[in-house]
């Protein structure tokens, strides 16, 4: 009993990790002159304008109404390009958030909803997943805000492909967060065609669809005064539901 709740307090080592790492990122960005900090969210946060025009400059360039052969045409490409860098990203700006409630708040639902899918992956692993799920949730909402210039910042959507996972094995019966103290057993991953048929599954995923919709529409609902970026989100929910079947299945093969 003892080794139980030892196991429910203590998060994983990858778990702590990243809390670490976005809390010194912060906190870099609250004792930071603000000219430093400006450059560190214009070159890491993920802008889907920038991206566009490093894939299609001149398509870009139409859409926004600027001709080749205005005067102003290379300064706005310096503006906007900001070279290889936009890359990476998709990756980056999970690490970066709007303010300590905004971190504190993601921080509570990585050590919630991280833990038992790291302990589940394994360190190596779930890095791998967490970092595929904030690719997958900015890609969403690139495709659908190609020309926005907002930038995007925060672990949301990989933390919702987390949120994902658990539906993939804490709703079958008898199912443990992780492995079981004894033998190593675990729950089984279900099938996308067994959730249909778990109601428990099946209202978790109602509620956070419904959540989050209302949430994207009333941002001031989760006391935020910016547009939350609820595609990001729903682009990582998704991809972490499709594809953790695919992570757990090559850990059991390694």
């Amino acid at each position: 009993m003892a080794d139980d709740r030892e196991k429910m307090l203590n998060l994983p080592g990858v778990i702590s990790a990243l809390l670490g790492v976005m809390a010194a990122i912060q906190l870099f960005v609250a004792v930071a002159p603000p000219s430093v900090v400006h450059s560190l969210y214009d070159a890491f946060a993920f802008i889907p304008l920038r991206l566009s025009f490093l894939l299609a400059p001149q398509r870009v360039l139409a859409a926004l109404g600027a001709s080749p052969l205005d005067q102003g045409r290379e300064e706005f490409a310096t503006l906007l390009g900001a070279g290889p860098l936009v890359y990476v990203t998709p990756i980056t700006y999970a690490f970066l958030h709007g303010g300590w409630t905004h971190l504190l708040i993601n921080a509570l639902t990585l050590a919630a909803f991280g833990a038992p899918v790291a302990r589940r992956l394994g360190g190596a692993r779930f890095l791998w997943f967490f970092g595929a799920c904030a690719v997958a949730g900015a890609m969403l909402h690139f495709l659908l805000h190609a020309l926005d210039a907002t930038p995007v910042v925060g672990a949301s959507a990989a933390i919702s492909g987390t949120m994902a996972a658990i539906v993939r094995f804490a709703f079958t019966p008898g199912a443990r967060l992780g492995y079981d103290s004894i033998g190593g057993i675990r729950a089984r991953t279900a099938s996308l065609s067994q959730l249909r048929e778990n109601r428990q599954a099946m209202l978790f995923l109602i509620v956070w669809f419904g959540a989050n919709l209302l949430f994207g529409a009333f941002p001031e609902a989760m006391g935020s005064s910016e547009p939350i970026a609820w595609e990001a989100h729903l682009g990582g929910f998704v991809f972490g539901l499709l594809t953790f079947g695919a992570f757990d299945h090559w850990g059991r093969q390694v």
